[in-house]
């Protein structure tokens, strides 16, 4: 199940969109300084352990969409100094670290079980409005740890996820299995495919 986020009333130092603003332009798949950054929706998932905070933020800038999802840790995760964003200061968690979530084992789990289950994003424990998403389920796909395999891809060994950094609705192919958003953007109302599980 998709479980209850635990969200903190809190102040941020650098704030999540100062961190963002940062890091993505120095990203190989974006485009643009991101000065005119803006959150436009997000969705979480939940740690099973309860231990890493788990935020995907849908940005724009100069027009176009971007997925990022993001991971939060209470210490640094090892072999992953290049995905690191930076080191945020929470007023209530204490120092966090916050890593593209495509080098966290905690993320690559919970993503292939959202779509082979055919799940759904975590509430919040405040409430605060959440994009809907949403697995297909996949038949005959087990769970498996997955590793990263450059910017948008997960392997799980037998099969791939394919991370959209540039989501849009179009039709997947050859997929077993897809991660899709509802998202009201730019005036219209749109499905978006965040994620592909291919098998090799």
């Amino acid at each position: 199940m998709a479980g209850v986020a635990v969200v903190h009333h809190a102040t941020l130092v650098p704030s999540k969109i100062d961190a963002l603003k940062a890091w993505l332009p120095r990203q190989s798949w974006f485009a643009g300084d991101a000065s005119d950054l803006e959150v436009v929706g997000q969705f979480r998932f939940v740690d099973p352990a309860g231990a890493v905070g788990l935020q995907t933020m849908l940005v724009t800038s100069r027009g176009a969409l971007y997925q990022v999802p993001l991971s939060y840790r209470d210490a640094p995760l090892g072999g992953a100094e290049d995905a690191l964003l930076c080191t945020m200061e929470h007023s209530v968690l204490g120092t966090r670290w916050v890593y593209d979530s495509l080098a966290d084992p905690v993320y690559a789990d919970e993503l292939l079980r959202t779509i082979v289950e055919a799940d759904t994003g975590a509430e919040t424990s405040t409430g605060s409005e959440q994009t809907p998403v949403e697995g297909s389920g996949a038949d005959g796909i087990e769970l498996a740890p997955g590793t990263r395999q450059g910017d948008d891809v997960i392997s799980y060994g037998a099969y791939t996820i394919h991370v959209a950094r540039h989501p849009d609705e179009a039709e997947p192919i050859d997929a077993a299995g897809i991660l899709t958003a509802e998202l009201a953007w730019d005036g219209d109302d749109l499905t978006l495919v965040l994620a592909e599980l291919r098998t090799a």
